[in-house]
């Protein structure tokens, strides 16, 4: 890379015009930023009390039309922008903020003044089609046979995108250097802007949705493409990755690593040909300037059918129009969140119920009988820990985020910044599929119980999940149901499941989890107590803890060895007579004990030598002590002795003098 500060400085002066005409769509202004980093303008303020705070400048999102100038002056390669159009307020947002000149960072009083969803208003299913990494550092010297399939799968996506907006026509496309980016036409949901334009949380709702929606479409056409065009997954690897701020590089921004400029694609004839930096003219900046007037232009309004019908098919076929389908998704939606808290509010009804009957029992044991206190538990853990030192390859490896960023260990990123954590909101998002969440599921794609961050993380994955947060040593209570909780299907337990009892006894450390058994019951083999001794001091353990398990004690005459199956309330059968079992039991019990014995005796062991080291310390500390006070008193000693030299020569003095000159010292006899 040659290119000199001053070419690339009048490079953008003269490219100025396209960015005019790229920069809103019906009013509906977009950001622009230099560098990938340059989001904000920033000035100073007269705010006292967050001046006294530390934050004595404040700062918003930067506009590429009226902040162009701005944003050219700091600019030291490449200009990008955002597929989104936001309403005018997105922009007038500042907030305090103060620069961190050691980690390079700009740091916010609150929250920094990025567009939500809700600010949305003109909005583009769009793609990001990459060339693959091995082919990348060719471009520029590709071999006819590359360059036309390169071509073929690019005309293919088209198509795709074609049928996702109903013509060809709303079909806009770049060539970006190191691939190409495809979008559909963003005025196309300007209707649904206006149909929510009184409601920001339906338009937030349906924004987010569209937005997840066309991506994962998106990703099922590239499915579709690659099922088609022979070759295509060899040469080109997408990234679905829109959201709401998500960057590109717009017409003649110039590559970060080579000498070349994005340029447009004729859409109804697709030539891949690299444009370098130095054959930039008039007539170049004049059809980029025509591209951006084409994305801009609002006339595929009608599309939104089209979007709505192939996003929501299900809906749209019940419902008359795609009004109606939006309309009655966001109520379906708004609903199933009203059932959902309704449900939360009944189950903490009856945890402070069942709290009060505790009277406190539960404090200090580490099981509850409240999924509440698991999820709460969770939720409270720092997302930033796991995702540093668990779920990443690489923490924080973009500083001039607002957000830290990191490299997932899930997956390959090529930039290694496809990955974000929101500290206040304690989750993580993954921008290549749009999709994120909390502790559990970052813990849970850290550890391989999902592959993907747009997976669902439930039932027993979930559970999965927590208990790989608690081998980490995250203090998560055991969630252990009592007999009369409810279950999953609607009813309600008779007695403490046994699954649940099993793992009272690990949390309660009655029985270590390699201590269980494969036993035999009438649906086959089951993991049971090594004894009926070990079950019966489970029970107790479990009452001790304040929990009901509505289970009797078993005796040596009834065999139970753990009180009943895996899913019979039946205890297994044996032909041991009831001597070899007491022997047994016996055993066990005795190996149990050791067991705890030894383990007693490592703890002691360390703390024994971790009191000797204290007392070495001790020891040290007291040595130092006293030759400290030994020079201490040396000193004051010397000290004193010196003061009584003074004042025995002073006195001496005093006897020497003259009576005269002793009157002198009282008596002025000046005239």
């Amino acid at each position: 890379m040659t290119l000199s500060e001053s070419a690339i400085r009048e490079h953008y002066r003269r490219a100025k015009p396209v960015y005019e005409a790229l920069a809103t769509v019906s009013d509906y202004p977009t950001i622009g930023l230099n560098d990938f980093v340059g989001w904000y303008i920033k000035r100073d303020h007269d705010d006292v009390e967050a001046i006294k705070a530390g934050y004595s400048q404040c700062g918003r999102v930067a506009r590429l039309d009226r902040d162009y100038d701005e944003i050219h002056g700091r600019l030291e390669r490449t200009l990008y922008a955002v597929t989104t159009y936001k309403t005018p307020t997105a922009f007038q947002r500042w907030e305090p903020c103060r620069y961190d000149e050691t980690e390079g960072t700009t740091v916010w009083q609150d929250e920094p003044p990025t567009p939500g969803y809700a600010d949305l208003r003109a909005v583009p299913a769009w793609g990001d089609i990459d060339l693959a990494d091995d082919i990348k550092p060719q471009r520029g010297n590709l071999n006819a046979e590359t360059r036309v399939l390169v071509e073929r799968t690019l005309d293919a996506y088209i198509d795709e995108y074609a049928t996702l907006y109903g013509t060809r026509d709303a079909v806009y496309a770049l060539d970006s250097v190191g691939g190409a980016y495809v979008f559909g036409a963003p005025e196309a949901t300007l209707p649904i802007a206006d149909l929510f334009s009184d409601d920001p949380d339906a338009l937030e709702r349906v924004f987010d949705e569209f937005l997840d929606r066309s991506n994962a479409w998106l990703q099922e056409a590239e499915a579709r493409v690659n099922e088609r065009v022979d070759g295509a997954a060899a040469v080109i690897q997408p990234d679905w990755v829109n959201n709401k701020n998500r960057q590109y590089k717009p017409p003649l921004s110039i590559h970060a690593d080579h000498d070349a400029v994005v340029t447009p694609i004729a859409t109804d004839d697709v030539s891949y040909e690299l444009r370098p930096f130095k054959t930039v003219d008039d007539t170049l900046i004049e059809g980029a300037v025509s591209w951006a007037n084409d994305l801009t232009r609002v006339e595929h309004t009608d599309c939104v059918s089209s979007l709505v019908a192939t996003l929501w098919p299900d809906l749209y076929e019940d419902h008359d129009g795609w009004e109606a389908t939006l309309e009655a998704w966001v109520e379906a939606e708004r609903e199933r969140e009203r059932k959902r808290q309704q449900q939360r509010e009944a189950a903490l009804q009856r945890r402070e119920e069942r709290l009060e009957e505790l009277d406190g029992t539960l404090e200090g044991h580490p099981v509850t009988p409240f999924k509440e206190d698991v999820y709460e538990a969770v939720e409270n853990i720092d997302i930033t820990e796991i995702a540093r030192h668990y779920a990443s390859d690489a923490y924080d490896t973009d500083p001039n985020q607002p957000r830290p960023q990191f490299d997932p260990c899930w997956r390959h990123s090529e930039s290694g910044q496809s990955c974000f954590v929101g500290e206040r909101a304690n989750t993580f998002g993954d921008s290549k599929v749009n999709a994120g969440g909390g502790p559990a599921k970052l813990m849970a794609l850290a550890t391989g119980i999902l592959s993907d961050a747009d997976a669902d993380l439930d039932g027993e994955d979930y559970w999965t999940a927590v208990d790989e947060l608690r081998s980490a040593g995250y203090d998560i209570p055991v969630w252990i149901p009592e007999a009369g909780a409810e279950r999953v299907d609607g009813g309600t337990y008779d007695q403490m499941p046994f699954w649940a009892v099993r793992k009272a006894a690990v949390a309660l450390e009655v029985c270590p989890e390699d201590a269980f058994v494969d036993r035999e019951g009438e649906d086959g083999t089951y993991e049971g107590f090594p004894g009926y001794e070990t079950y019966n001091e489970t029970l107790a353990a479990i009452e001790e803890a304040g929990l009901n398990h509505g289970r009797d004690p078993v005796t040596s005459e009834e065999d139970a060895a753990d009180g009943e199956s895996e899913s019979s309330v039946e205890s297994p059968t044996s032909d041991e007579p009831a001597s070899d079992l007491d022997r047994a039991h016996l055993r066990e019990k005795n190996r149990l004990l050791a067991a705890k014995v030894e383990r007693l005796e490592s703890e002691l062991e360390e703390k024994s030598e971790r009191i000797e080291d204290l007392e070495a310390e001790v020891d040290q500390l007291r040595t130092e002590l006293a030759t400290v006070r030994s020079e201490r008193d040396r000193l004051e000693a010397a000290l004193e002795e010196r003061q009584f030299e003074q004042e025995s020569n002073q006195e001496n003095r005093d006897e020497a003098q003259s009576p005269l000159d002793r009157a002198k010292q009282f008596v002025s006899f000046d005239q």
